[in-house]
């Protein structure tokens, strides 16, 4: 089998509400939609999920510019995509970072092998360590009526763990909203919150010990990427577990958080690390350091959700912790696919999502169909999908 084809889709799916982060609110998920094209006809599908400038350093142009100038020209085409762990180690020597262009490529490979064996992509994987993944869900703010409403009904749907966006506001206004948050769900579900790095060591001390109050279970990044040795003093002086994300990147860093005894856990998304077979390398360097990995998401369609999916399910460490693979949900602005009937994603269907749990698709691959007509809809106005041939 051999790459013959590669075919690079620029897509822009906007949330049925904004999404709110430290950075401000994000109208739309903007990225790529990727297929890989073989002389067998199997054609394997990724979906890169909303590209970010300031958590992995790429731009929709960024993730078509690598893909399609470099990796398909270069690394993939003639090649067999069984060759997984070649292909990636090309594309790391070919460019440094970047790492969500170099997941893409890896999902679409990784959904060409399940295709051509005939067998759902966990079970290459190692089969499933669950059978269904634990997750849990953001709170969005607004007034205090608007954020205590939406708590209560992110819990009366089944999710055990709610984490909040920190750092957009003033910082008493922080504080007050995980207040109301917390009264609103009571011991009904724990609660998270993540800055993304919006916090200077400071701020994060003085905020941080007047939330200890409220029985916050972590903070996710409440220093900026590079401050390791900040969250390493930080987590000594708080009683909340400090939980780095974008600090921890390559496996390089998660050496030296380790090293430094910076966090009392972790956040990964697939992305973030550069695929599924970098996300295993990245995930078992974790376990052995005894931290837990939890799974957040670049807010994609339901390929990118079942990409990460598979991922969780059939990893036995992070199978224990609960995730936050909510792209969909985030998307369209619902708490389970059950009882609603999304037409417009880029999937035909989308994952099983119910009473705050997860199931991984059951198809070859990624046991996802490609929705040609959402696609046509959902391309980047002004952009033009990219082909490249031998």
């Amino acid at each position: 089998m051999k790459i013959t084809r590669v075919e690079c889709i620029p897509t822009t799916v906007k949330y049925k509400r904004p999404f709110v982060l430290a950075g401000g609110a994000v109208p739309a998920s903007t990225g790529v939609l990727l297929k890989v094209h073989t002389d067998e006809g199997i054609t394997g599908i990724g979906d890169s999920g909303c590209a970010s400038e300031w958590y992995s350093g790429e731009t929709q142009e960024s993730l078509m510019a690598l893909i399609t100038n470099l990796y398909a020209p270069r690394i993939l085409l003639g090649e067999d995509p069984f060759n997984v762990e070649k292909i990636v180690g090309q594309m790391e020597k070919a460019v440094k970072n970047n790492n969500q262009s170099k997941a893409v490529v890896d999902y679409a490979l990784h959904d060409i092998m399940g295709k051509k064996l005939d067998v759902p992509l966990y079970k290459l994987l190692g089969g499933k360590s669950v059978d269904k993944i634990a997750l849990g869900h953001i709170v969005a703010t607004g007034t205090p009526a608007e954020t205590t409403a939406e708590a209560q009904k992110i819990v009366k749907a089944g999710f055990g763990v709610l984490k909040a966006k920190v750092g957009y506001h003033a910082e008493e206004e922080d504080i007050e909203n995980i207040r109301i948050i917390k009264k609103a769900i009571g011991n009904n579900a724990r609660l998270m919150i993540d800055a993304n790095g919006s916090w200077n060591y400071f701020q994060a001390l003085r905020i941080l010990r007047q939330m200890e109050k409220y029985d916050i279970a972590l903070a996710e990044q409440p220093l900026p990427w590079w401050d390791v040795d900040g969250l390493a003093r930080l987590r000594r002086k708080v009683n909340i577990p400090i939980f780095p994300d974008e600090s921890a990147t390559e496996l390089k860093h998660l050496l030296e958080i380790i090293d430094k005894d910076a966090a009392d856990g972790l956040f990964i998304k697939v992305a973030k690390a550069g695929g599924i077979l970098r996300a295993r390398k990245w995930v078992a360097i974790a376990k052995a350091a005894g931290l837990s990995v939890s799974c957040g998401c670049m807010t994609g369609s339901g390929f990118e959700a079942a990409t990460q999916a598979h991922f969780l399910i059939s990893d036995e460490w992070t199978s224990r912790f609960v995730q936050e693979n909510t792209g969909p949900l985030t998307i369209y602005n619902i708490l389970d696919t059950v009882n609603v009937d999304i037409k417009n994603d880029l999937a035909k269907t989308l994952p099983r999502y119910e009473n705050g749990f997860m199931w991984v698709p059951e198809g070859p691959g990624l046991g996802m169909e490609l929705n040609e007509d959402a696609v046509t809809q959902c391309i980047t106005p002004g952009k033009e999908p990219v082909v490249v041939t031998q």
